[in-house]
């Protein structure tokens, strides 16, 4: 039980706790090594601030902050941030990127397989 979990992981144990109604909350936290405690806690964190609660590393401590800084923290945000991302890897499956040309405009460059000698 000496593991520290990070708060993705935390997330993962809350949602397969909460996604499987017919465990008991200690029989669960038996088999996935936590206390009662610290489960019943991240609840309560994840539910009144969301993953953003669960990288706090203690209640008097300031959290973690998530996004670089100076980035935009808003839904919108994360919204555009998700739609580019997205983008990037479509791109990327079908083997091309975009750069900023010499002119400062978008161009599109096919991606090239290394030659191997």
């Amino acid at each position: 039980m000496g593991k520290q979990l990070n708060a993705l992981e935390k997330e993962f144990l809350i949602k397969r706790f909460r996604d499987n109604p017919n465990i008991s909350i200690g029989d669960f936290c038996e088999a996935n090594g936590v206390t009662v405690q610290s489960l019943r806690k991240w609840m309560r964190l994840y539910d009144e601030k969301g993953i953003e609660g669960l990288y706090r590393m203690s209640d008097k401590s300031p959290a973690i902050p998530l996004l670089p800084e100076g980035m935009d923290e808003s839904a919108e945000n994360y919204k555009r941030q998700l739609i580019r991302l997205t983008i990037e890897n479509e791109r990327l499956k079908k083997s091309y990127c975009v750069r900023t040309g010499e002119d400062g405009k978008p161009e599109y460059v096919p991606l090239r397989a290394k030659n191997t000698k």
